[in-house]
């Protein structure tokens, strides 16, 4: 079954989506009723090597899917930042949860942009904050989530 091809792409011009899942994403997008040479040419092939797949052909099959591609690994960023910031507006997902999912694995620990600042600090104050501070960082996380929403184009 196809996962949404944006969400693939995102994940992989993140870097979450490793080269040899890529056939497999392609055969899928295949039975989808997507098709192209290039989703063709990557479903065809067997235990590829990262050689095996140039990223000219990793962005036609994402646009034959219906993408536009390639995306630059700090747009992925992003879009990953908003899809996290609609599952704490929609109360999918923690707050919590998703602030760490910024601070470490969207920003790695390191610099954030200026957008996500607001979120990495408050995950980080939250590390080691007394329980007795807790409902105020959760509120301030809420509200740093949902100012971020804002400020993105839809």
């Amino acid at each position: 079954m196809l996962t949404d091809p944006r969400d693939l792409a995102l994940d992989y011009y993140f870097g979450d989506l490793q080269y040899w899942k890529l056939p497999q994403v392609a055969a899928d997008a295949l039975e989808a009723g997507h098709d192209g040479p290039a989703l063709r040419r990557l479903a065809g092939l067997v235990n590829p090597v990262g050689s095996d797949i140039p990223t000219s052909e990793i962005d036609a099959a994402f646009r034959e899917m219906g993408v536009d591609a390639p995306i630059t690994e700090d747009n992925a960023r992003l879009a990953l930042a908003i899809k996290a910031a609609r599952k704490v507006a929609s109360g999918e997902s923690n707050v919590f949860d998703e602030a760490t999912y910024v601070r470490v694995h969207l920003c790695r620990l390191s610099d954030p942009p200026d957008v996500l600042k607001r979120i990495v600090n408050l995950s980080r104050e939250a590390r080691n904050a007394p329980r007795s501070q807790w409902s105020r960082i959760e509120a301030d996380l809420v509200n740093a989530f949902r100012d971020f929403l804002t400020c993105q184009k839809p």
